[in-house]
């Protein structure tokens, strides 16, 4: 039970970003996506690739992995379109790995809870920029949908190896990502944008 259900984890967590890149890249937008939201997130992941790492947990280390590549791809557009500035975009760049190389050094309950902290609370950027923005072009209803799926998926997960760190943060984030998905279906109906696909 404990392969099947980490191996599902890794396949959603693995496949949910990806939708959100492919429609960035295929409309060249941004809209709707918050740039601290996309750094803040980057982050998180590479605390939680730490913590995998600590507890030799192929699961978590493999989707954050993916996590971080989808993200940087994003985080690229973004930054093309100018709104993040190059020097952030550098202080990330030399960041993330000195994450990597200090916080493997450490106890897995300290990386743990800061994971919790960083990733948990990387979500509400995006959500205050949802509810603040007037176009939500960029945002993957298909993707956020994925992600309410594979963070219920990995609460279970957490109950089920008995590690509480991998369930915590999803009972706050499932309500956010179900919010959003509603905002995007809302300001598609009213822009004539199709909900899910594009338009002909």
């Amino acid at each position: 039970m404990e392969k099947f259900l980490g191996a599902w984890c890794v396949t959603l967590s693995f496949a949910f970003i990806w939708p959100q890149v492919w429609r960035v890249v295929r409309h060249d937008t941004s809209h709707g996506i918050s740039p601290f939201g996309l750094l803040h997130g980057l982050v998180g992941s590479a605390l939680w690739l730490s913590y995998g790492v600590i507890q030799h947990d192929v699961a978590v280390w493999f989707s954050n992995s993916s996590f971080i590549v989808a993200q940087s791809i994003i985080i690229a557009v973004t930054y093309r379109h100018g709104r993040i500035p190059r020097i952030v975009i550098v202080r990330i760049a030399i960041a993330v790995p000195a994450i990597l190389l200090g916080f493997t050094q450490m106890p897995a309950a300290v990386v743990g809870y800061i994971a919790i902290a960083v990733s948990g609370s990387s979500i509400f950027p995006q959500l205050v920029h949802v509810i603040k923005a007037d176009n939500l072009h960029a945002l993957s209803i298909a993707s956020y949908g994925l992600t309410a799926i594979s963070c219920q998926s990995w609460m279970i997960y957490g109950f089920v190896v008995h590690d509480p760190m991998v369930s915590a943060q999803n009972f706050v984030t499932v309500p956010i990502f179900l919010y959003m998905i509603y905002k995007a279906c809302k300001w598609r109906i009213e822009n004539n944008v199709p909900i899910l696909g594009h338009a002909k």
